[in-house]
């Protein structure tokens, strides 16, 4: 990767459990203030107060698929996003956001910016258009081909989500990724969610920097993984997102002992199985710290 990361890296898969307050909604309607921007700037703050390196905008605007699909031309947004037309980008989507994000950490922490995967964003639409998940999703790729390349001006890491990959593995995979990645130079990752143990094979294949999978919730992926010969770096997730309990710093810092067995420690990146958008914030943000501390006692820096 052309960039240099501290050793042992934490990080972040992007949501974080954070709201704009009611007051903010008024003051909107009133003096088109932005809602969101308090709490973007309180998940930034977070994360960086826990101590995490490398941190997101916490996407607190809106869900991941919404998120992008409301800003897209092409869609009609009903229960579920209906692609009436061809998809088409009609100007920046999180890179203002990104850019606060950025005002925000100065030069505390590095950035990352999100974008939700082209296969992932079919696969949640109806289709009334392309009559093709192939063409959909490729569709999606282009589209946000333009929003990679702007984020790509502004962000660290880039990072595509695309949690249906372990859901349903398309073949086509390589050319989605390899479309919404041209032209971006920075460092590259990936994340999948759930059990990524039949695939990761052919996620190794594709042109990513990193791979960002849930190691907590499918302890045995790490089996996999030892097998396997591949190049990326691993964004370890070691700490569970889907549990509203706050790991010990003794059990976060023995799976990071087994991620760096796995590995090696100058190949991993630490960071939560998902994103946190679900939890209470208090308990987010001591997951976040429970791992920076862990990090340190692995490390030998308890300080």
């Amino acid at each position: 990767m052309n960039i240099e990361l501290p050793e042992l890296a934490t990080t972040v898969v992007g949501s974080f459990p954070s709201t704009p307050p009611v007051d903010a909604l008024f003051k909107y309607c009133r003096d088109g203030q932005d809602p969101f921007h308090e709490s973007l700037e309180n998940a930034v703050e977070a994360q960086i107060s826990a101590g995490i390196q490398i941190v997101s905008d916490g996407q607190t605007r809106n869900d991941m698929v919404k998120l992008f699909t409301t800003k897209l031309s092409g869609i009609r947004m009903r229960s579920k996003p209906v692609v009436i037309k061809e998809i088409g980008y009609k100007g920046p989507i999180t890179v203002q956001d990104q850019k606060l994000a950025k005002q925000i950490i100065g030069d505390r922490a590095l950035l990352k910016g999100i974008i939700t995967g082209p296969f992932t964003l079919a696969m949640s639409c109806q289709d009334d258009f392309y009559g093709s998940m192939e063409k959909l999703a490729m569709g999606f790729a282009e589209a946000l081909n333009k929003e990679a390349r702007q984020l790509s001006e502004i962000v660290d890491i880039l990072q595509i989500d695309e949690p249906f990959f372990s859901v349903e593995y398309p073949e086509y995979a390589g050319q989605l990724i390899s479309t919404i990645f041209s032209g971006v130079k920075i460092p590259k990752a990936m994340h999948v969610c759930g059990d990524v143990g039949q695939i990761f094979s052919q996620l190794v294949e594709l042109p990513v920097d990193i791979l960002d999978h849930e190691f907590s919730a499918h302890p045995e992926l790490m089996d996999i993984v030892s097998d396997i010969d591949f190049t990326q770096h691993i964004g370890f997730g070691c700490v569970r997102s889907d549990v509203n309990e706050v790991e010990s710093i003794e059990i976060i810092s023995e799976r990071i002992k087994k991620g760096i067995d796995c590995v090696g420690q100058s190949r991993l990146l630490l960071d939560p199985d998902c994103g946190l958008r679900h939890l209470p914030p208090e308990v987010a943000k001591s997951k976040l710290e429970n791992m920076v501390k862990a990090r340190n006692v692995v490390i030998g820096n308890e300080s």
